[in-house]
């Protein structure tokens, strides 16, 4: 476990310090000297659940982005899962592209999807097994960016599991509260 998440941290580090800070030259509209790419963390699993997750995301266009989520459960018996690997899509709702002050940030809607390992409680013996699900999902959430690109970011949702499991492990929760920085 130590190493899937030693790995997983590394590959996000490396993505996040080797990507380009700016894009030029778009059909659409170009986005000149704008930061494309954030990281985050989300304070609320990573201080009161043991449960720290990272998230990488990039600005495609002005209203439009991608990212991935990351985490890893340090303590189970506080938060059930060990680990979560969520890709999404994010499109953002400010205003047409001339008027928008800020790109990418305001309200959202997210589609995603996530792979996960859950610990569930059976009430038998063995009496904790680890069920992996998938899914998909949908949220909503607010990203305000400050002048000096700093990231604030509230994310309410959750998915279904489309695993057939033996215990009913059947939707993941999509919640948080993450700050960060975009460069």
């Amino acid at each position: 476990m130590k190493k899937i998440s030693f790995f997983l941290f590394s590959l996000l580090l490396s993505v996040a310090m080797f990507s380009q800070g700016t894009q030029a030259g778009r059909s659409w509209k170009s986005l000149g000297d704008v930061p494309l790419n954030e990281v985050k963390l989300n304070l609320p699993w990573t201080i009161f659940g043991s449960y720290p997750e990272i998230s990488y995301e990039r600005i495609l266009q002005s209203d439009i982005s991608v990212g991935i989520t990351v985490g890893v459960g340090l303590d189970t018996d506080q938060y059930p899962y060990e680990y979560a690997f969520t890709p999404h899509f994010r499109w953002f709702f400010g205003g047409n592209r001339e008027s928008m002050r800020k790109y990418a940030a305001g309200f959202f809607i997210e589609a995603n999807g996530s792979v996960y390992s859950q610990v569930i409680d059976t009430g038998s013996v063995p009496e904790e097994v680890s069920e992996t699900g998938a899914g998909l999902g949908l949220a909503l959430g607010w990203k305000y960016v400050t002048r000096n690109n700093w990231v604030g970011e509230i994310v309410l949702g959750g998915g279904r599991n489309f695993v057939k499991n033996d215990y009913d492990a059947v939707a993941y929760p999509r919640f948080g509260i993450s700050i960060g920085k975009r460069f």
